[in-house]
Formats: C-alpha cells, sequence, structure tokens
C-alpha cells in the first residue's frame, strides 16, 4: 500500500509537472512594438489574460488595450479589461482600447462602442460589446462604473434582476 501510494504521488508530481511546462508555451506577457496602435491578430488560446489568467479562447468578448509604448494587452472579458485599468488607472486617458463587438464581427473602439448588461461573457461579467447604439445597451463609460460597483451578472440579486432567474 505504501508503495501504491509513493508511485501514485510520483504520477502526480510528473503530470503537473508536464501540464506547467505546457502552459508555459501561453504568453500572459504583453506583446510590444504595436505603434500603429491597431488591434493585432492572435490565436485564440495562446494569449492569457492578464487580469483573471485565463487563455483568449475566442475573439468574441475579447479586448486589446494597447498602451501608449505599444505594448497590446489581450483580455478574454471586458470586465477584466475594466479592473486591469483601474489597477492601471494612471494610464486611462493613454490607451487605446479595442473591442470585438458582437453585431459587426469586427474590433471597434471600446471607448465608443455599446455594452448589454446581459451577454454570456467568459467570466460571467455580462458585457458584451456592440458597435451600434441598440435599446438596452449603454455606453462604456456606465459600463465601466456597473463594473467597477459589482453590478454585473455574477451578483445572484442583479441577474434575477435582468434575466428574471
Amino acid at each position: 500500500m505504501n508503495n501504491r501510494f509513493i508511485s501514485g504521488f510520483f504520477y502526480f508530481l510528473v503530470l503537473c509537472l508536464f501540464l506547467f511546462v505546457s502552459g508555459c508555451e501561453k504568453s500572459n506577457e504583453a506583446h510590444e512594438h504595436n505603434h500603429d496602435k491597431k488591434p493585432l491578430e492572435f490565436q485564440t488560446g495562446e494569449v492569457i489574460c492578464p487580469q483573471c489568467r485565463m487563455p483568449v479562447l475566442s475573439l468574441s468578448n475579447s479586448v486589446q488595450i494597447i498602451t501608449s509604448d505599444g505594448k497590446t494587452w489581450f483580455f478574454d472579458d471586458v470586465g477584466c479589461m475594466v479592473l486591469w485599468i483601474e489597477e492601471n488607472k494612471e494610464m486611462l486617458n493613454k490607451l487605446v482600447i479595442w473591442v470585438y463587438a458582437h453585431d459587426t464581427k469586427q474590433w471597434v473602439d471600446a471607448k465608443k462602442a455599446y455594452y448589454s448588461l446581459t451577454d454570456r461573457t467568459p467570466m460571467r461579467y455580462g458585457f458584451g460589446a456592440y458597435e451600434k447604439a441598440q435599446e438596452n445597451l449603454i455606453s462604456f463609460e456606465k459600463m465601466r462604473l456597473r463594473m467597477l460597483r459589482g453590478l454585473t451578472l455574477k451578483d445572484p440579486k442583479i441577474r434575477k434582476h435582468l434575466l428574471g432567474i
């Protein structure tokens, strides 16, 4: 029994090491030299959101932030982008932010986009981006304030109020 435990533990450690090494191939570092400040193409699953540390698995709901020095950061969820900016707020006015719009299926200026409160998003905040104004969509600033106040679909009371469930 003791030998089984030791060999099982050994296999577990080898598996953990393998998973760690394979996970290191994904990048959570910023891509540099984007001085044109345009959205970059990227391979889904190969970049990591710097806020939640999850891979960006889809263009839908993804965000790119480009800093004044040309570094591009990729986010899996609009809410993660808001939280990251809050932690780095001295840069807010110097950032170029692109969000992938649900309606036009293209990158749009996040500060000019409109946001749903009830979309399915990777981190379940609910803020899906749209290029064109529609009923029940809110501005970037209103979305940002709701996110910072915790008024997202993650809150059961908000979810019940917005979705009726």
